[in-house]
């Protein structure tokens, strides 16, 4: 009787996989290169081809070449397009970017409701910066109901991220709360670190 060499046939899946992800690493620092380089509609192309491909950080490198016009004529709607798509592949720039756009054109249909969506997406993916702004939207209620207890929680968050900034802001807000709201965000930043990346 055969012995099957069960080592051989997964290794065998894995390694094409590393390639794949090698060469598409290496395409992608490929349309840097060109970018760079000011090869824009070279750059562009290879973009493309990753970007549908699914590729994040490609997406979002296309959707600024659409809404900035280099490499091909300007067009806010693919910007738009590929923005959304690199920012629902996980791609924090891209969801930051959103937030932002959204939060300084009031006039676009539910941007309150988007720029909200967008930081706390990119919060939850461990943006300090997306915690941070979080935070700024709970402290405000410009977008969301004041909350205090979880501008603190968002903005500990932030720090424990890497934003210097945000520990003066927390220790202000921590002052603004009492001792059972507190225990309540003490328990909220234990849970989310263990569901924050």
């Amino acid at each position: 009787m055969r012995m099957i060499n069960w080592h051989s046939i997964i290794r065998v899946p894995f390694v094409f996989l590393l390639a794949i992800l090698l060469i598409a690493c290496s395409d992608y620092r490929k349309a840097r290169s060109a970018y760079e380089a000011g090869e824009y509609t070279k750059a562009l192309h290879i973009f493309e081809q990753l970007s549908n491909a699914g590729d994040s950080q490609a997406q979002y490198d296309l959707s600024q070449m659409y809404l900035q016009g280099i490499g091909t004529s300007k067009n806010v709607e693919k910007g738009w397009v590929w923005m959304n798509r690199a920012a629902n592949g996980g791609n924090i720039q891209a969801m930051l970017e959103l937030a932002v756009r959204y939060q300084k054109s009031p006039a676009l249909e539910n941007s309150e409701q988007m720029a909200f969506m967008w930081f706390q997406k990119a919060a939850m993916a461990g943006s300090a910066a997306g915690q941070y702004n979080l935070a700024h939207l709970y402290e405000d209620g410009n977008q969301t109901p004041v909350d205090l207890v979880q501008a603190y929680v968002w903005m500990v968050l932030s720090h424990r991220s890497g934003n210097p900034m945000a520990a003066s802001e927390a220790k202000q807000l921590k002052a603004k709360l009492s001792p059972p709201e507190l225990e309540k965000a003490d328990e909220m930043i234990v849970k989310l670190k263990k569901a924050l990346p």
